[in-house]
């Protein structure tokens, strides 16, 4: 059987959506952002996290004494800013977490001692209350009017939401 004659494939049907505005990311301006956190250096202060509790196939395991939460992969110091693994998996009831620390290569979990204490970036806690259920009546954080919204979704319909603020 022929194939259809007249111009053939997508050509001439608009550049195949997207594809022809500036690139792979299709003209939105993607790309950047993810990803770059490899290596940031230490950071100008770190505060306490944990203490060391035990080895486990590799991996420190920690008692959390800030009362806020580690960001997951967040690097873990010692108190001289020398970075010395990853937070991994974070466990336990909300009153009394822990965490185990991927540990960086050439650096093993077993030569600390019980009592040791870690140390992470300010900047990478979050806090408690991110994690509790939140009290009804209370506006979520954020108010940025639900799912779904600034993404192409006011495209027609006319005069919703214009007039009432």
């Amino acid at each position: 059987m022929r194939p259809p004659r007249g111009g053939g494939g997508f050509r001439g049907r608009g550049g195949g959506r997207g594809w022809d505005r500036g690139g792979r990311f299709g003209g939105r301006g993607g790309g950047g952002g993810r990803g770059g956190f490899r290596d940031e250096g230490p950071p100008a202060e770190v505060v306490e996290i944990s203490t060391f509790l035990h080895a486990c196939e590799g991996d420190a395991v920690t008692k959390l004494t800030n009362e806020k939460i580690p960001y997951f992969n967040a690097p873990i110091y010692l108190q001289n800013k020398t970075q010395i693994g990853k937070v991994d998996e974070i466990f336990g009831p909300i009153n009394e977490s822990y965490f185990s620390v991927k540990m960086l290569e050439g650096i093993v979990a077993t030569s600390y001692s019980v009592g040791d204490k870690f140390y992470i970036d300010p900047a990478k806690l979050l806090p408690l209350a991110r994690f509790l259920p939140q009290p009804k009546g209370q506006p979520q954080a954020g108010g940025r009017g639900g799912r779904g919204g600034g993404r192409g979704g006011g495209r027609g319909g006319g005069f919703r939401g214009r007039g009432r603020s």
